[in-house]
């Protein structure tokens, strides 16, 4: 299967999971691309949408995982704003990936919810999701088992 991994990522948390997904994917037979969605310059947390400096391609791909980080217990502006002009994802199998700092109760099930609603809205099949709470004492066990999921997902 050809999946495209497509993520914002600010700090850098978001990333680094999608590329142990994308490690995990590769190692199963699955061709697989990481790509980054990136704003035209600085935005501040609280932003509702974002300008893109790049929008990665779909078409390529029989399979997506987005992944964003919680901004204010929202999906990140970039993400939003690149979600909301993504063409048809018809036929296409999604999956969502978040990173969050508090509770899965404080934004992470809320930003999963949108991206799902979203990517169904545009005919997008949503298979699961997965997130990972930073500042959590047992993160690498979090990171793991939901790259476990995910993958298990394709």
């Amino acid at each position: 299967m050809n999946i495209g991994i497509i993520v914002h990522s600010h700090t850098g948390h978001t990333l680094s999971v999608a590329t142990k997904l994308k490690e995990k994917l590769s190692a199963a037979g699955h061709m697989v691309a990481l790509k980054q969605v990136e704003p035209a310059g600085s935005v501040d947390l609280s932003a509702k949408s974002a300008e893109l400096k790049t929008k990665p391609a779909i078409d390529a791909y029989d399979a997506l995982v987005f992944g964003s980080p919680v901004w204010g217990g929202h999906m990140s502006a970039p993400m939003t704003s690149y979600l909301e002009q993504l063409p048809s994802l018809q036929g296409k199998k999604v999956a969502c990936l978040v990173t969050h700092f508090f509770f899965r109760g404080w934004g992470a099930k809320q930003t999963i919810a949108l991206m799902k609603e979203v990517c169904e809205s545009k005919g997008g099949t949503v298979c699961g999701s997965g997130s990972v709470r930073w500042l959590s004492l047992n993160r690498k066990h979090q990171i793991s088992r939901e790259v476990d999921r995910l993958s298990e997902l394709f």
